[in-house]
């Protein structure tokens, strides 16, 4: 039976923060049960874009630099490290230096990583894919502790322990990934394959501030939530934080994908602050969720894939700043740029939402189309939160 650690957190003031962590871990059996001495260990934290951490959208500073100091203190070498998008070696000093990670580096000696070259690894026990493509450091390191931030997503209904790990996969290799597998059930066997080749000896979440709304990006709202959540199972962590945050993990494409594999329903061992004490029952989720919930009600008369009941991307025209983000990252070269906007081909576009998930300045809604508008408002699908 897997074990999942609550302990609360309420702010990231490093002193709690390393406290709530030592806590967090003491179910577990400590640091010293994942790092032994002369070890060299890959924080993997979530690092989406070059933001600061006040936007929540990825790991807080804090988080990383005190589970740097645990590493330390075991004998461990720390290691920070994600692929951003665009993984440059520029781009990638401007995300260090903007979430703060260079910071929390300096004063722990972490070393920051660089190195986005690509490995294929043979999966033979995957259950879609038999290769995968991931960064080099994970054959270059004894351990891998993922550092996850709890927030929504647009494609996924939230990004937790599993998706974080698909920060593993080099830059612009993603796109590639979502163009071969456009289907949200196919993508979370492929997360899930990821999952299990890894397999991280720790996961913890930062759930001290998450990301509602439409995340799990800049159009995504911070909302505190007070929490760290740590682990060795990743889908058992994903279960105890929809709980945390008022969701049946039913709810969640994922869990119908491990749910495939027999690794869902499970029983879990929760230790530390009761659920109840830090759940929080309106937790706002992606407008994409309230729709893909009215489809499957729509089910016996309406294929669950179909277009006409999935949000589709709108560039705003005095928002667009024409950066071409969303045309460099766009899996399937649905955007171009015209009369300076970014302009999205719909006959093309797969629903992946890259574009919407990297936009800089949050130029890019989240539209439903007219026919889901229409069936909203006579009843037939969920109403909006």
């Amino acid at each position: 039976m897997p074990v999942v650690s609550i302990v609360k957190c309420e702010t990231y003031e490093s002193d709690q923060v390393r406290q709530a962590l030592v806590a967090a871990l003491e179910p577990l059996g400590g640091i010293d049960t994942f790092v032994q001495p002369g070890q060299r260990v890959l924080l993997k934290p979530n690092l989406l874009m070059p933001i600061r951490p006040e936007r929540a959208i990825t790991t807080h500073p804090a988080v990383v630099e005190a589970m740097a100091e645990l590493v330390r203190d075991a004998g461990g070498e720390a290691v920070i490290f994600d692929s951003s998008a665009v993984p440059t070696g520029l781009v990638m000093r401007r995300v260090y230096r903007d979430t703060g990670m260079a910071e929390a580096a300096e004063r722990t000696g972490a070393e920051l990583g660089y190195d986005a070259t690509a490995v294929q690894v043979s999966t033979p026990d995957g259950v879609l894919l038999k290769r995968l493509d991931l960064l080099k450091i994970c054959q270059d390191v004894d351990v891998v502790i993922s550092l996850p931030k709890l927030k929504t997503h647009g494609l996924t209904t939230l990004t937790g322990a599993v998706k974080n790990l698909f920060g593993l996969v080099p830059g612009m290799m993603k796109p590639a990934y979502h163009a071969k597998l456009p289907d949200v059930d196919a993508f979370c066997d492929m997360l899930l394959d990821i999952a299990a080749y890894v397999h991280p000896a720790l996961t913890v979440m930062d759930g001290v501030v998450g990301l509602e709304g439409n995340g799990p990006s800049t159009q995504g709202i911070p909302r505190q939530v007070g929490a760290l959540v740590a682990g060795t199972d990743t889908v058992a962590i994903d279960a105890v934080v929809c709980l945390l945050i008022g969701l049946s993990p039913e709810q969640l494409p994922l869990f119908r994908a491990a749910a495939r594999r027999g690794w869902w329903p499970m029983e879990i061992a929760v230790t530390g602050t009761p659920v109840t004490d830090l759940a929080v029952s309106d937790f706002r989720l992606p407008e994409t969720a309230r729709s893909a919930k009215g489809r499957s009600r729509l089910s016996s008369f309406v294929n669950k894939r179909t277009r006409l009941f999935v949000p589709f991307p709108v560039p705003q025209e005095g928002r667009c700043t024409v950066c071409r983000t969303c045309e460099r990252v766009c899996p399937v070269q649905a955007i171009s740029i015209v009369d300076k906007l970014a302009r999205v081909d719909y006959d093309t576009c797969i629903r992946c939402y890259c574009c919407h998930e990297m936009c800089p300045e949050a130029a890019i809604d989240l539209e439903s189309s007219r026919l889901e508008r229409l069936l909203r408002r006579i009843g037939l699908l969920g109403r909006s939160a």
